[in-house]
């Protein structure tokens, strides 16, 4: 009885202990905490937009995620951040790149988008268990 009893208080005193990151994925993502162009950012007339937003996940919480349309880094994200680029109608190529920073092994991935004028794209971005990046497009 003694054993369980202080398994529960344990449980009780680690749950309260700050720092544990709790990752809630019903919060809404936060703005990009850093952005390379932010000319690429600014609404305009006849672009479509491309909302990316990463997942909040306990993998890879401490990489960055470098966001390049057709070759330019435009942003990098970290876990729960979301960034919209404007672009010109047309065929883009969308990468994500894992930088190669402290314990965060490079991967790269990389999608063709159709960009329709005045068209919203999400995308989403999910890193899984093998560290591979899977990148989820939906136009509207």
């Amino acid at each position: 009885m003694k054993f369980y009893l202080v398994g529960i208080l344990g449980l009780l005193v680690t749950a309260c202990m700050p720092g544990i990151p709790i990752l809630n994925p019903k919060a809404p993502p936060r703005p990009a905490s850093e952005v390379v162009n932010s000319a690429a950012l600014e609404p305009r007339a006849g672009a479509g937009a491309i909302v990316i937003t990463r997942d909040p996940s306990l993998l890879r919480t401490k990489c960055t995620y470098e966001i390049a349309l057709d070759g330019q880094v435009l942003a990098g994200l970290r876990t729960g951040e979301h960034v919209t680029i404007y672009a010109d109608p047309g065929a883009r190529t969308l990468s994500v790149n894992i930088r190669p920073e402290g314990s965060c092994e490079p991967a790269l991935a990389e999608v063709p988008l159709r960009v329709v004028a005045n068209a919203t794209t999400t995308i989403r971005i999910v890193a899984d268990a093998s560290y591979d990046l899977r990148i989820e497009a939906t136009t509207y």
